[in-house]
């Protein structure tokens, strides 16, 4: 073989010119990456961080931030408050992940089946996600006030003999708060489990019809485990979502009676545009996002293990 046909053949397949004229397909991808970055950044990574450094100061938005240590920290510690908030929001979120997690499941079955006007009925429960947040609170207050359309129908059905004081009764407000959570959130996780069944191949359906399986023993056996994934990404979300809840709260009961319904997210909100002590809510927001990404990342672990 000719030394002409040796290096020809050397020079075969050619080079990429990406490596030569361009960053490469790595830089490409970084470069097509950077503006997401720079808005994570902006927008989480730094918020995060600077309040992270503010749990460290008596910040309170006007002097200079004065470097106090773990005070902040010790204060928490003290705060029956504080404690009373965190307690709330462990009720609060896990109430509302149970039954947002529970509830839209079978009712996601019964449509995916094809009951009657299953349309109207998807539409209906999407409702309350695109009313807007204090519009539906504002309605909710309305009609659970003492003197409310709910009371009224109550009394003058005789269901009970005098008004129930959904808002105003320290043992009661706190599941009020979370029913309306539940109600507005119901319309998300059901379209999470409507689309999870979507990808659910028919024939199991039928041949769980033809086997004479009822409807508790599909769910059980087929429904449940092909949704695996989406019931994981359904806690997820409930979970995040109840713990850092605060529209329903400060609109319904503003944290009252007696901070019976005030969670840690809106007394954070509290301390530091009511008493300008935002070294200290930085630090209660510090501790509330160590409590979320630690029982998320135990969540997502003991998910992982049971597949």
């Amino acid at each position: 073989m000719s030394g002409q046909a040796v290096r020809a053949r050397r020079a075969w397949p050619p080079r990429p010119l990406t490596g030569i004229l361009g960053p490469g397909e790595t830089g490409w991808a970084w470069l097509f990456a950077l503006p997401a970055v720079a808005l994570i950044g902006g927008f989480v990574l730094y918020p995060v961080l600077n309040t992270i450094l503010f749990s460290f100061t008596d910040f309170n938005g006007l002097a200079p931030a004065r470097f106090t240590g773990l005070d902040q920290y010790a204060a928490l510690a003290g705060d029956s408050v504080f404690h009373r908030t965190l307690l709330n929001s462990a009720l609060i979120t896990a109430a509302a992940t149970v039954l947002l997690v529970c509830l839209p499941l079978p009712v996601a079955y019964w449509i995916h089946r094809g009951i009657p006007f299953r349309r109207f009925f998807r539409a209906v429960l999407y409702l309350p996600v695109v009313v807007p947040i204090i519009v539906s609170s504002v309605a909710w207050k309305w009609m659970l006030d003492e003197a409310g359309l709910l009371n009224y129908l109550l009394t003058t059905t005789g269901i009970t003999d005098r008004p129930v004081a959904w808002l105003s009764d320290p043992g009661l407000a706190i599941w009020t708060v979370t029913g309306v959570i539940v109600w507005r959130a119901f319309g998300i996780y059901l379209l999470i489990y409507l689309a999870g069944l979507s990808t659910m191949p028919d024939d199991q359906l039928e041949a769980a019809a033809i086997d004479g399986a009822g409807h508790a023993r599909t769910l059980a056996s087929i429904v449940i485990p092909h949704l695996r994934g989406s019931i994981v990404l359904s806690s997820v979300i409930a979970f995040v979502a109840a713990m850092r809840m605060f529209d329903e709260i400060y609109v319904l009961t503003g944290g009252g009676p007696a901070n019976a319904s005030k969670n840690t997210a809106y007394y954070i909100w509290e301390s530091a545009f009511s008493y300008f002590k935002f070294g200290y809510s930085s630090a209660m927001a510090v501790v509330l996002l160590v409590i979320v990404l630690g029982l998320v990342m135990a969540g997502l672990r003991l998910a992982g293990r049971s597949r």
